[in-house]
């Protein structure tokens, strides 16, 4: 529901947080459609339990609610004027290095583009609002943690891509690169010596670029938009980093490396994987009617299919034309420029969710985003990947590891390989018996992540920020934490030990060559 602002404060000054119920605000400053998708789960059980919710979007939310107040950033920032789409199709050969500068700068675009918004400079510069709690997207938006400075309330941040190795830092754990791959290697279990190599390398890259380069960034903005409206010295996004009271990461066991972990990181993957619905009766009769089964096609929300270079569009249309499946496409355009084979059926939107739940549903070929890779385990359906860039790389090589799926590189992409391959996770039953077993550990939670994620939510508002799940590691010095000043004083202490040995048997030494002397 959308409400102008003076409504706004009138809602946050009437529910006091005192009778059980709290003031939220919950904000998602990327433009990507699947974050908000992801993030937006979140809402619902906020607001079932009485909580008055204030978003900072770039998407309106689906469900409307009394006690939702919606802050849209208008227009949404248009990512493609940054990096064209029709680039992202190059993009799949970028190294890890330039994947975390693309990360970066576009934080920091975005970030910048919300907060100058007038929505948002209001909300700044605001007096009587009140908020028990910030919840923000853990990504690139570090800027974002001052409003938490602002209304003087701890900080949940959630985790859209998994585990990072500044997840850890905030909460006061030092990665151990020796086991704990970095997010872009994270598919991989057990380390060669390169492989460990290689992760000491871009770890300590992240790490160092992270902290000279980009947070510097981050921190000039912050001092930009809130310095001087808000009242008191602004304190460093790394402070405000170590103060965030919980994580809740997009990340399930079953699927991702053993990490060492704390009281602050919580792992809730498969919180956006909904009750199935029925279909629309058309595509219900579509799957229905499929005795072949059908094979599921996406780019997912922010690469689209429509994009794609016109050969590899024929490439597509060529290999899918010689299977005697249907094939399933979301393409973004209510026509193709091509000939369509009678077993392909092209529609703008699909319920992707409900058709993966179809037992007609054979394969899913898809670009590898986490949210479409976890929807297909939880379901048990072999995966075909094109990854293009960033993190999808990364998930198709955990699936194709774990046994349940293949993974084709989109530039060398030929109708014989997507025939050859096809046919093959078709027709090889342990690619299938792989995904049932995948999908039997995903699903094996003692309490649905929803639910467990909305109880930790609640629990940090119930304990003014719950710092007793903080360990005082996050705060401490490199030194320190290292025991670089207890071993210094040790090899001191040994040293000093040794030295005064050495003294104590000269001087005896020293003695008895006195003593001895005369008897010469």
């Amino acid at each position: 529901m959308f409400f102008p602002f003076p409504f706004l404060l009138i809602t946050l000054t009437l529910s006091p947080s005192a009778y059980g119920t709290y003031n939220i605000l919950f904000m998602c400053p990327f433009p990507a459609p699947s974050h908000w998708m992801f993030m937006e789960h979140f809402l619902a059980p906020l607001l079932q339990r009485g909580h008055h919710v204030t978003t900072l979007t770039n998407h309106p939310a689906k469900q409307t609610h009394p006690n939702l107040t919606e802050i849209l950033i208008e227009p949404p920032l248009n990512l493609a004027y940054y990096h064209p789409k029709e680039n992202m199709f190059k993009m799949q050969f970028s190294s890890d290095f330039e994947n975390l500068h693309l990360y970066w700068e576009t934080g920091l675009t975005s970030s910048e583009y919300a907060l100058n918004q007038s929505k948002v400079k209001f909300l700044i510069a605001s007096k009587d609002l009140h908020f028990d709690l910030v919840i923000l997207e853990q990504f690139f938006h570090e800027s974002f943690l001052m409003f938490a400075h602002k209304f003087k309330c701890p900080v949940v941040t959630l985790g859209t891509l998994g585990y990072a190795d500044n997840m850890d830092h905030a909460m006061g754990l030092l990665t151990p690169w020796s086991f704990v791959p970095h997010l872009f290697l994270s598919d991989i279990n057990h380390m060669d010596f390169y492989q460990r190599a290689y992760n000491v390398y871009i770890s300590l890259y992240d790490a160092f670029f992270r902290h000279w380069y980009y947070l510097p960034q981050m921190q000039a903005m912050a001092e930009r938009h809130f310095g001087g409206v808000i009242e008191g010295p602004l304190p460093h996004v790394n402070e405000l980093v170590q103060n965030i009271s919980l994580m809740l990461i997009n990340s399930h066991r079953s699927l991702d490396a053993p990490r060492p972990g704390m009281p602050g990181l919580v792992s809730v993957g498969g919180i956006h994987i909904k009750p199935v619905k029925p279909l629309p009766a058309e595509l219900q009769r579509y799957l229905d009617s499929s005795t072949d089964g059908v094979i599921y096609f996406s780019l997912g929300t922010y690469i689209h299919s429509v994009d794609m270079p016109s050969g590899h569009i024929k490439i597509l249309l060529d290999a899918f034309a010689q299977l005697k499946q249907n094939v399933l496409w979301k393409y973004e355009n209510a026509t193709i420029d091509a000939e369509l084979p009678p077993n392909v059926r092209i529609s703008k939107w699909l319920p992707q969710n409900d058709i993966f739940a179809h037992a007609n549903t054979k394969l899913i070929i898809t670009h590898g985003g986490i949210f479409s890779t976890q929807e297909g385990v939880y379901w048990g359906i072999p995966f075909l990947f094109i990854p293009i860039f960033g993190d999808q790389h990364r998930n198709a090589r955990k699936a194709v590891h774990a046994g349940y799926a293949r993974s084709l590189l989109f530039d060398k992409l030929t109708s014989d390989d997507l025939v050859q391959n096809i046919q093959l996770l078709l027709n090889d039953p342990q690619y299938k018996q792989k995904a049932l077993e995948a999908s039997s550990r995903f699903r094996d939670n003692p309490i649905h992540p929803l639910e467990e994620a909305t109880y930790w939510m609640e629990y940090v508002m119930r304990h003014s920020g719950a710092p007793h799940l903080k360990s005082h590691s996050a705060y401490m010095p490199l030194y320190q934490y290292l025991l670089l000043d207890v071993l210094g004083c040790t090899l001191l202490l040994v040293l000093f030990i040794i030295l005064l040995i050495i003294v104590i048997v000269n001087v005896l030494k020293r003695c008895l060559a006195v003593r001895l002397k005369p008897n010469e």
